[in-house]
């Protein structure tokens, strides 16, 4: 099956914003580097990453929720869906089998995944060599959490890049 890159971002970004043809040429990129790419399956900024991996000719696996899939519309770029049953189940196949963890823009659910995915590295209860990369200034102000009472070593699992041609300079 090959290597997995998994990406987390908002479903409320529209085709016609900036961000969605980020997510296009994100996908584009992960492609072009050899990954099959997982994401949360359904519009925004997972169906952009979708539409760039179907356009290069690669596999993008959506992991829903059966909960969710009552709601919202079906995401028509993906090559697979997966359904799960909570939050908790898709996040464990999202981020399963994954070097590579990317978080563009979001809401309260890619922060959510971000602070969880954080924890498990932090925790030791994931492999040594995943990262956790996060796309676009605003995520930045997460360095703010230093000021905190927590261990500042944990920062050393995230990598912020102000934009995706910085990011993709790592692949």
């Amino acid at each position: 099956m090959g290597k997995f890159a998994t990406t987390f971002g908002s479903s409320k970004i529209k085709p016609n914003k900036k961000e969605y043809k980020e997510g296009v040429k994100l996908g584009k990129i992960l492609v072009k580097h050899g990954y099959n790419i997982k994401c949360g399956g359904y519009q925004g900024l997972m169906e952009a990453v979708s539409k760039g991996v179907k356009e290069a000719n690669g596999e993008c696996i959506g992991i829903t929720i059966k909960e969710f899939n009552k709601r919202r519309p079906k995401n028509k770029y993906l090559s697979k869906r997966i359904i799960t049953n909570d939050i908790f189940d898709r996040l464990k196949l999202l981020i399963k089998d994954s070097t590579i963890l990317i978080a563009q823009k979001g809401n309260l659910g890619t922060l959510n995944e971000i602070i969880m995915t954080w924890t498990l590295m932090y925790a030791n209860l994931m492999k040594n060599n995943v990262r956790l990369c996060l796309i676009g200034k605003e995520w930045k102000d997460l360095k703010k959490l230093k000021k905190l009472p927590i261990d500042k070593k944990l920062f050393k699992h995230l990598e912020f890049f102000d934009t995706l041609k910085e990011f993709g300079k790592t692949l």
